[in-house]
């Protein structure tokens, strides 16, 4: 990899016109009086990403990783939480070319450290690129050990957090792509005009749940609060029916959810998931709880006696196994 290093700070330099240079906050030519990345960013980005289509492909896939990621660094806002949000300090640093090649430069040798220290086997895995839910519609795959960390039931729209890498990286060119991206991703936002959901049988751990959201309904910062809650839980059902029919005999699920709550009223994820699950034909392990989450405006509950308290969210990991535990 880093014998194409020279080839990729030479486009770095040259830089090329970005097709973002005037689109929507994506530059300081747009009409916001904010932007996400200035001029130069974005040209030595372009320019880098045009010279990793000269390397060969797998060496190119891992060069474009580090550009997006030198992007970020650069960009004068942050992930945080449900949105980005921009540094305090932004048009003070004024990020340009020179900061955006020394990121760079210190991400490829953080790529080039992992690879000497873990190389990988050839012909050791085979990696699909793709949605899973739709993966796992091929009943030829089986699998042993599944880990995954589905989105949280926090009505995080992911698809606008990550917008900058997702047009940087050319995964979309328009607002319209985006929406799609969007519309297809787990219900476990409000952002979206999703299908409404057709079940709500879930268990009596969300029964009693739902009825208290929905009696405190005109607490709610959005009235489609309790339909996004039902469609998530319907999402995560037909997840786990699919993975159960692909289960080994020996196979286990690791799922990584957090709690949430809403008007107050918590909504306690892994304790549903676990009982989807075991409906779902999936014998129940373990729910460990990982860490203690802080909460937010949104996670008070007002008693009847005016006293506030706060709810202790939690994120945790659900363990299923295939087969009855001993």
């Amino acid at each position: 990899m880093r014998e194409y290093l020279g080839g990729m700070l030479l486009g770095l330099r040259r830089g090329a016109k970005s097709p973002l240079d005037s689109y929507s906050t994506f530059s300081d030519k747009g009409k916001s009086s904010k932007w996400l990345f200035n001029g130069s960013v974005l040209r030595s980005f372009e320019g880098g990403w045009r010279a990793s289509q000269k390397t060969p492909e797998s060496v190119g896939n891992l060069l474009r990783l580090c550009l997006l990621g030198a992007a970020m660094d650069n960009c004068n806002a942050v992930a945080d939480g449900k949105c980005l949000r921009y540094r305090k300090d932004w048009q003070v640093a004024k990020f340009d070319r020179a900061h955006f090649e020394e990121r760079f430069q210190h991400r490829v040798e953080i790529v080039c450290a992992d690879l000497e220290e873990f190389p990988i086997p050839k012909d050791s895995s085979e990696i699909y690129c793709g949605d899973a839910r739709r993966i796992l519609t091929t009943e030829g795959r089986r699998f042993k050990l599944c880990v995954t960390s589905p989105p949280y039931l926090n009505s995080f729209d992911y698809s606008d957090v990550y917008r900058p890498e997702l047009f940087l990286g050319k995964f979309v060119d328009s607002t319209a792509e985006l929406a799609l991206i969007r519309k297809s991703t787990i219900r476990s936002h409000v952002q979206a005009r999703w299908e409404l959901p057709e079940r709500s049988s879930f268990g009596p751990v969300f029964s009693n749940m739902i009825a208290e959201v929905r009696a405190r309904s005109a607490d709610l910062w959005d009235k489609k609060i309790p339909t996004m809650i039902q469609a998530y839980f319907e999402d995560m059902e037909r997840i786990l029916l699919r993975l159960r029919r692909l289960a080994l005999p020996e196979a286990a699920v690791w799922i990584v959810v957090a709690t949430s709550a809403y008007a107050g009223v918590e909504v306690p994820v892994d304790f549903i998931i676990a009982e989807i699950a075991e409906r779902s034909g999936w014998y129940l392990s373990e729910v460990g709880v990982l860490r203690h989450l802080r909460s937010s405006g949104q996670h008070i509950n007002s008693l009847a006696d005016g006293i506030e308290r706060t709810l202790h969210l939690r994120e945790s990991v659900v363990i299923l196994k295939a087969a009855r535990c001993s």
